[in-house]
């Protein structure tokens, strides 16, 4: 059924918030793949819980509670917005199929921005430090009982590259010496290796040439980690081997509020001084590095 003059008022606020998260919750975007959401109820959260999970043990005399380990690593909430002014005169006009579509770009605006936030945080792992002190992806990790481990290479992206990182990730300890039993599940990387990391996923036979031959060989790699390409990883032949599939994943997605949207209308300032609606989204949330063990980075030279 059209709409029609008569339906604007009742439609514009309500109906727009149900056309807003119609369009959110379909928007394009990978960052729940990487990143485990953490409720918040502060505006800085600390999480001095990471890497502290205790390991089972036959039960004896008595339970041991494991203690939290001296971290103090934080993240603040930050509040964003995105908002959109419609004059009233599109509405009196019946442009409402104008002002639907501006909505439904607002909602998609908002899940692109998580998505950029996630992936660019990721990206910045080699200078940004984590839970631990050190740089999120760093060659001399150690936590209690570990010893010295790294999560960061530097070889461009290749079978061997992937194999390697692989098994170093399958291999890393917890601070009780023990291992963390990581299988990676996720290469991610930037637009410029899409086809590279297409072909070691996915081809049939070794993506590789030996002594100018292709090799014929079974294709080992195939079907073993899922791939993300990501426009936000800028750094063009960098990439990520990540494991996804724990409740803590590499990334943390820290809700304080979630996403609203709300609007001021004919009785607002703007809409009686201006002639004009304002619709908007707000939201506070921020993200932060989860474990650092649950993640490789290759920054290639």
């Amino acid at each position: 059924m059209a709409i029609v003059k008569s339906d604007i008022p009742r439609l514009l606020e309500a109906g727009l918030r149900t056309v807003f998260f119609e369009a959110y919750e379909a928007a394009p975007s990978d960052w729940q793949r990487i990143a485990t959401v953490v409720p918040s109820e502060h505006d800085t959260e600390k999480y001095a819980w990471l890497g502290s999970t205790p390991r089972v043990r036959e039960f004896k005399d008595e339970r041991v509670p494991a203690g939290l380990l001296e971290h103090d690593f934080s993240i603040r909430n930050k509040t964003w917005e995105a908002s959109i002014g419609v004059d009233r005169s599109a509405l009196e006009d019946d442009e409402y199929g104008q002002i639907k579509l501006r909505v439904q770009e607002l909602a998609q605006e908002v899940k692109r921005h998580q998505d950029e936030l996630v992936f660019s945080l990721l990206k910045d792992g080699f200078t940004s430090l984590c839970h631990d002190g050190q740089y999120f992806f760093d060659t001399d990790h150690a936590e209690g009982d570990s010893g010295t481990q790294g999560n960061k290479g530097t070889a461009a992206l290749s079978a061997t590259a992937l194999q390697t990182a692989f098994t170093s990730m399958m291999k890393i300890k917890d601070d009780k010496g023990k291992p963390m039993a990581i299988v990676p599940d996720t290469l991610v990387v930037p637009p410029d290796l899409k086809w590279t990391a297409t072909e070691l996923l996915e081809s049939v036979y070794a993506p590789e040439v030996v002594s100018g031959k292709t090799d014929t060989r079974r294709n080992v790699l195939s079907g073993v980690v899922e791939l993300i390409v990501n426009p936000y990883l800028t750094d063009t032949n960098d990439w990520f081997l990540l494991s996804t599939r724990r409740i803590v994943k590499p990334m943390i997605f820290q809700s304080r509020i979630p996403v609203e949207f709300a609007a001021l209308e004919a009785n607002s300032e703007g809409g009686f001084m201006r002639d004009q609606y304002v619709y908007g989204a707000r939201a506070r949330y921020n993200v932060g590095y989860g474990l650092w063990q649950l993640a490789y980075g290759s920054q290639v030279a």
